[in-house]
């Protein structure tokens, strides 16, 4: 779910030139899913999303296939906004901000659904093939340990990910907020794996003692949508399921490209998220989240190209630590083209 929070896939070279990289093509706390093989895959339509009227964040009732293109994504601002505002104000852990999350990422999840199927893109949340070959890198790396490692995704959103890493020859689990984006990645991925897509609240779910331990978690576009009283709860709890040894990728938009959101196409850069993105992070902050939950070495790409993501030991991530304040003392075009191209929206971080 990111661009616009949700935001159907983009070739590989146009996400590049876009900033897409994760979910803004999954509202919910989705994430991507990575393999051209998958780029004309859609798993619904907008007649399917259209179906049923979507609930809004007042609890009225509204139907959307009467809207342009153009109401529905003004229809996505006014909602992410109340949305977040309803989320932020809910004590933490409570039901009430469980309840907002959810019908948050059910509803923006539609709209952009049904928004972007009017612009004849395909409906294939936060997809990026570079990322889906990174993810299987990690996976292959591990397996040279022995046993065939065992992946988790934090926000499946359409399952794609899944099936790309299922293909692959891997046990694969996940999670997602959104019941709708749930059904979806259920009939991709089909009946047999219905048992290890689960829903719910990744903080509060108790996953089963066989699915577990896994040997890599990924969650795509998915840290910025979390509450920021909560991020250090989801970062322990991603450490205690990993096993020894095991790898967490994170892949956030950058503070310095903000905004990432659906506030990218409202307001002028360097502008606050003010949507469903509740906060974007520095590679700095994300690496002192992760340190403080229990990781170890925090890496991050050596570089990114459009074709490729190229890893190698621990990708000068102190260097560019060291330096990133430097983006904000440069026109923005520039800035991020550098924070895209050295890979400062992604860490792979490792359990001790």
């Amino acid at each position: 779910m990111h661009r616009a929070l949700l935001k159907p896939e983009a070739p590989a070279r146009e996400a590049e030139e876009e900033g897409v990289s994760f979910r803004e093509a999954s509202a919910s706390s989705s994430s991507l899913a990575g393999a051209s093989g998958f780029n004309s895959a859609t798993n619904g339509s907008s007649e399917t999303w259209c179906d049923a009227p979507v609930t809004l964040a007042d609890g009225s009732r509204l139907a959307l296939g009467s809207l342009s293109h153009d109401e529905l994504i003004e229809l996505q601002w006014q909602q992410e906004r109340e949305f977040a505002r309803q989320i932020l104000a809910a004590e933490k852990g409570s039901p009430a901000r469980a309840a907002a999350v959810c019908r948050a990422y059910d509803t923006v999840a539609q709209i952009i659904a049904v928004a972007w199927d009017f612009a004849g893109r395909p409906l294939a949340f936060g997809y990026d093939a570079r990322l889906g070959q990174l993810v299987l890198h990690t996976l292959r790396e591990q397996q040279r340990g022995g046993a065939s490692p065992r992946f988790f995704e934090i926000g499946y959103a359409n399952g794609l990910l899944l099936k790309l890493v299922r293909d692959a020859g891997y046990s694969v689990a996940g999670i997602e907020v959104s019941a709708k984006l749930r059904d979806e990645a259920c009939r991709l991925l089909g009946p047999k794996c219905e048992s290890s897509l689960h829903l719910g609240d990744f903080l509060r779910y108790e996953l089963p003692p066989s699915q577990r331990p896994f040997d890599v978690v990924y969650w795509n576009d998915v840290f910025e949508h979390i509450p920021p009283d909560e991020i250090g709860d989801y970062l322990r709890t991603i450490h205690d399921l990993l096993a020894p040894g095991g790898q967490l990728i994170t892949v956030t938009p950058n503070w310095h490209i903000r905004p990432s959101d659906v506030t990218k196409g409202i307001c002028p850069p360097r502008t606050e998220a003010a949507g469903l993105h509740l906060k974007e992070y520095t590679l700095g902050e994300v690496t002192r989240l992760l340190r403080a939950a229990g990781f170890g070495r925090v890496a991050t790409p050596l570089f990114v190209t459009p074709r490729r993501i190229v890893v190698c030991g621990q990708g000068c991530a102190a260097v560019k630590r060291l330096f990133e304040p430097a983006l904000e003392t440069m026109p923005f075009r520039l800035a991020s083209l550098l924070c895209r191209g050295l890979g400062l929206s992604i860490t792979i971080a490792t359990k001790r």
